[in-house]
């Protein structure tokens, strides 16, 4: 399955582009599972500091996550279910004081 990533921000400058597909193996159709390919390939490897703290493998403290233009906390969190023509948005959340 393919899927389609829009970045923003740092996530953007990070990965060096706007845009980034990736196919996912089966039967991985998850947004876990993309943000976990997107993080761990080796082309895109400067996201995964941004996305993930070192005490958690959640994203949702460092990123707005969105499918289609819906937030995932309005669907079924990570674990919610990707079609194929689903567009997969991260969006950071800015962290100061």
């Amino acid at each position: 399955m393919r899927v389609r990533f829009k970045l923003y921000g740092v996530f953007r400058t990070a990965v060096g582009t706007h845009q980034v597909q990736l196919e996912l193996p089966l039967p991985a159709n998850t947004v876990r599972a993309a943000i976990t390919e997107l993080a761990s390939h080796p082309d895109y490897a400067g996201i995964k500091p941004l996305l993930f703290d070192a005490e958690t493998t959640d994203p949702r403290p460092n990123a707005l996550i969105m499918v289609s233009g819906h937030e995932i906390g309005t669907l079924n969190g990570l674990d919610t279910t990707l079609n194929e023509s689903d567009e997969l948005s991260l969006l950071p959340i800015a962290h100061g004081g």
